[in-house]
């Protein structure tokens, strides 16, 4: 009703102007709108109409704020508005590192350090073969999906990661000796096939990216599908060598991935 009566200036995003005002998940609420004074008040007094109506009482002090494209001084000017603090980035939003740059190392160090213990040689030394190749597999499902379906691991992580599984399953003695029996690609086979069926990380993750695109073709209509639509061009931008203006680094991936063997050429038979 606001948005329609016009209190809130949506934000508009891309060449069709998809407009965002606000989006909810779990118990958060995710406000988007133009940079102004009229914004600021009209989000505050909507808030105080539902505490009228509701008889819910928001907190302000647990709320944020953050800015693109302004300057410092506007951004002050609407947390004393709002009474709120500045949200600063990168910040964590549902375990999730938002604003940081995926494709450096110290982005993943989270990841690394939850493998590093649960994988230590001296686990291996009182495990057999089958145990710790379940081990193995369970420590992989630790790792939070929703970082590797959204961002690309560097090869950097992605073989450190490969390392550790390696040494904790081929090593054993006190000195932490190494007896390799079979490469890692032939571990990474299904047990039909020979091999240990633990999880190829690499392809895993590229199959994850991959899943985005599939439902860019498939999913019609939802938001996030007509928000890429309208900046980007959909998942037929993902074909041509360039696309018009900045991309970012995740659009990238994504083209990456369309550009991968056989990936692109599939994709298409499929959306046909």
């Amino acid at each position: 009703m606001v948005v329609e009566k016009h209190l809130i200036d949506s934000l508009k995003i891309g060449r069709k102007k998809v407009k965002v005002t606000m989006l909810q998940y779990a118990d958060d609420t995710l406000f988007f709108c133009e940079a102004n004074t009229k914004n600021a008040f009209n989000i505050k007094a909507t808030l105080n109409c539902f505490k009228l109506c509701s008889g819910l009482k928001e907190n302000f002090l647990k709320s944020e704020i953050g800015k693109l494209g302004i300057d410092q001084l506007m951004l002050q000017r609407y947390v004393a508005i709002l009474n709120c603090d500045v949200m600063g980035t990168p910040f964590v939003y549902m375990g999730m590192l938002v604003g940081g740059c995926h494709k450096r190392g110290a982005f993943w160090g989270g990841e690394i350090e939850i493998m590093k213990p649960r994988l230590c040689r001296w686990k291996g030394r009182f495990l057999s073969l089958a145990g710790k190749i379940c081990l193995i597999k369970f420590v992989l499902t630790s790792i939070p999906l929703f970082y590797l379906s959204l961002f690309k691991m560097p090869s950097v992580v992605a073989n450190e990661l490969v390392r550790i599984q390696r040494n904790f399953l081929w090593g054993w003695g006190v000195d932490g000796r190494n007896i390799i029996w079979a490469s890692w690609s032939k571990v990474c086979e299904p047990r039909e096939a020979e091999g240990l069926g633990i999880l190829d990380l690499r392809v895993f993750i590229t199959t994850l990216l991959g899943k985005w695109i599939w439902r860019l073709g498939t999913d019609k209509g939802d938001l996030w599908n007509e928000i890429l639509e309208s900046k980007y061009g959909g998942w037929r931008s993902l074909r041509e060598g360039a696309n018009n203006g900045r991309i970012s680094l995740w659009w990238k991936d994504l083209k990456e991935v369309w550009g991968s063997e056989g990936w692109g050429r599939n994709f298409e038979d499929a959306f046909k």
